[in-house]
């Protein structure tokens, strides 16, 4: 496959064209990066090949990970072959994100298939904390096991990196990167996946601090919002009003939501009161609990994600469309500050309930878990779908500015 004329790094969100691409070292001896840390590979500009074109450090050692000649990150190479699609995921503290990304990225793979879809991994080592997760859900063999997934850490080195941009150290979180397109065609895509911490999203005085770690937001094509309704008080009290919440106190989300916008607005040059002109798409979570008194039959029916046949992905597309239309109605009864708020910053709003577990967890010795048999997703995947599906029509080229349509 032809490379790009050039590309955008993930990391610091600088251009560079795909033939200034950095190899990096794989000889022991080449350890110490100038820019990336004393455990990195050298970075390097590949001068040599063998016989079978794969760069040669300068010990003789053959090369196969790239790197950003700017900040020095480690790229899929699929990055300088493919179009990009930057999407950021948002969610308050304990809204259910981490959950719904590991059982909503789970559903999805499994599900692409039978949809006429391509869903895979870019490369399976930039998606290590993802496949962790999903295998603390779905990879135990004894139904007794009790399983829970940590929270998203503000700072960990799993989920985040220091990126040096223009001689200021970061923190930018990891990319999680899938290939996409329909099957049987060569026009493809590259998924490119942003999870923050709440925390970063909270309008408080650390707000500046975090700020660059959201740096995504100003080239994102899709922002995918987590929004607990059992952390709505209002909402508790009408549609599941013998449900008692476990764990701290929680954030106002429409809050947390403004305050991502008032990012994207800043980061874009945007009017302060400017629609953000993005599609949002909102998932409803733990719906396992509040699905059945708030929506009846839109979530008891047995739908075209829950038969396992094989179907057109437009299929899938108009029951998200009619499930989205119920949601934001009754939504809108009880939490009319979100609706609004959404309804006014983004170009095209959706409201997905989901269940990312398929039941409550409990608290088993201090920590909110459940038994590995009793998790049972149910519509996590659907999130996903409708993103593939706004994003299938923006227009993006090899440096995210002509435009190209994966058809």
């Amino acid at each position: 496959m032809a490379l790009l004329p050039e590309v955008t790094c993930p990391w610091c969100w600088r251009k560079f064209a795909s033939w200034d691409v950095l190899f990096i070292a794989e000889s022991v001896h080449l350890r110490g990066d100038a820019i990336s840390g004393a455990l990195e590979g050298v970075r390097f500009k590949a001068m040599r090949f063998d016989a079978s074109g794969h760069a040669l450090d300068p010990d003789g050692a053959r090369c196969s990970r790239i790197a950003c000649p700017h900040c020095h990150g480690e790229l899929p190479r699929a990055l300088l072959e493919l179009p990009h699609l930057p999407v950021s995921i948002v969610g308050a503290q304990q809204s259910g994100k981490t959950n719904l990304l590991a059982a909503g990225l789970w559903k999805m793979a499994q599900n692409a298939s039978r949809w006429g879809l391509v869903w895979t991994d870019a490369d399976p080592r930039f998606n290590e904390v993802l496949h962790r997760n999903e295998s603390m859900l779905f990879g135990v063999e004894q139904g007794d096991t009790i399983v829970t997934l940590p929270k998203t850490d503000v700072s960990g080195n799993d989920l985040y990196r220091e990126v040096t941009i223009h001689g200021v150290v970061e923190i930018a979180p990891r990319p999680s990167f899938f290939i996409v397109g329909d099957q049987g065609s060569s026009r493809q895509m590259l998924v490119e996946l942003f999870d923050n911490a709440g925390e970063h999203f909270v309008p408080d005085h650390r707000s500046s601090r975090y700020e660059a770690s959201t740096r995504h937001l100003q080239h994102s094509l899709a922002l995918l919002v987590s929004f607990d309704p059992l952390q709505h008080v209002a909402f508790r009290q009408r549609h599941a009003p013998q449900h008692s919440v476990v764990g701290a106190r929680h954030q106002r989300q429409d809050v947390v939501f403004s305050e991502m916008v008032a990012r994207v607005r800043r980061m874009r040059g945007l009017s302060p009161s400017a629609p953000i002109t993005l599609p949002v798409i909102v998932a409803l979570t733990k719906a396992d609990v509040w699905g059945a008194q708030a929506l009846g039959d839109v979530w008891n029916d047995h739908t075209v994600l829950d038969r396992g046949e094989t179907v057109p992905f437009c299929e899938v597309i108009a029951l998200a469309e009619r499930v989205s239309g119920c949601a934001k109605q009754m939504l809108s009864e009880v939490a009319p500050e979100f609706v609004h708020a959404v309804d006014n910053l983004a170009s095209k709003a959706w409201f997905l309930p989901v269940s990312a577990l398929g039941c409550s967890p409990q608290l088993i010795d201090g920590v909110s878990a459940l038994q590995a048999s009793m998790v049972r997703p149910r519509w996590a995947e659907l999130p996903f779908a409708v993103v593939l599906h706004e994003c299938r029509t923006v227009g993006v080229n090899q440096s995210q500015g002509a435009a190209a349509e994966l058809v």
